[in-house]
């Protein structure tokens, strides 16, 4: 059973915790590395092998690496500020990780990432998994990048909805008309089960997303709708965005990334009309924003 092992890193995260129950479920054994051992505890009740490690400890993850067939990365520091910045620290983890998988004969690393994403971004965190990808393909690993759109999860659950609930108020970037492809994070943890089920596919991107192509307007209106809010909104402006970010980041690195995140939502168009090509490949049917946000409790 070792070689069909699948080592979840980041197991612990809303993605890599969605991968590594999906996985269980399909009867595949599954270790699951994080820093937490507290939060690796409920996936060790659902049958994972549990380690709990830091990817900058190089001799921790070359244990964890150590008889498993293949591994799926979702790991990050996106929410960490100082020594603990993103920009600080994850590089370094994927080399060490990277130096652990050619220790240890791995045959294939997966790695999340973003659509779309280039050298250039504004967002530090998008730039930075640029240069993970960077880094993955100069390794010589075989490898598989999966770049997803952007997840529901993260915008209603997370930054539309709560607002709403709390103060009857929804938070606009921009005009709100910018439009992208949103992505459940279950759909997207379906397409990785899906693509570690196929070792012969090597050294590609895999871009995946969902049937939405939808307009922050959109996406709030649908929001409010299902909420019962009267549908008050709060605009930030792209200008005050981009002075923000700026003059914020060296007093609060983490409030200037969620600023940028913003800036970005409002400034680029991200459709994805394409998204079937690979849903068809892998048996996919992700779920639409509308079927999504009808599970919105008030």
């Amino acid at each position: 059973m070792a070689e069909s092992r699948v080592l979840v890193v980041g197991a612990t995260g809303l993605l890599g915790n969605a991968i590594t129950r999906k996985l269980l479920a399909a009867g595949v054994p599954v270790r699951a590395f994080a820093r937490s051992a507290g939060k690796l505890a409920p996936l060790k009740a659902a049958g994972a092998e549990v380690v709990a490690g830091d990817l900058l400890d190089l001799t921790k993850i070359t244990e964890a690496c150590r008889g498993v067939g293949q591994i799926v990365s979702t790991a990050n520091n996106n929410m960490g500020k100082g020594p603990t910045s993103p920009m600080k620290t994850d590089v370094s983890m994927y080399q060490n990780l990277l130096a652990a998988v050619r220790n240890t004969g791995v045959r294939r690393v997966l790695y999340v990432s973003f659509r779309g994403v280039t050298s250039g971004e504004t967002v530090d965190i998008f730039r930075l998994k640029w240069y993970i990808e960077d880094a993955i393909r100069r390794s010589g690993v075989p490898h598989v990048i999966v770049r997803a759109t952007a997840f529901m999860d993260i915008w209603i659950d997370e930054v539309i909805a709560p607002d709403i609930r709390k103060k009857g108020v929804a938070t606009v970037f921009g005009d709100g008309t910018s439009v992208t492809n949103y992505v459940a994070v279950e759909d997207v943890a379906e397409y990785v089960v899906k693509i570690l089920a196929r070792e012969e596919i090597r050294n590609e991107i895999v871009d995946v997303g969902g049937p939405s192509d939808k307009s922050f307007n959109d996406v709030v209106s649908l929001v409010e709708r299902q909420l019962g809010s009267q549908g008050k909104r709060r605009h930030m402006p792209v200008a005050m965005m981009s002075v923000l970010m700026t003059v914020i980041k060296p007093f609060n690195e983490l409030t200037a990334r969620l600023i940028s995140l913003g800036h970005y939502a409002a400034t680029h168009m991200s459709a994805f009309p394409a998204w079937r090509e690979n849903a068809d490949r892998f048996g996919v049917k992700p779920r639409t924003v509308e079927e999504y946000v009808s599970h919105l409790k008030r």
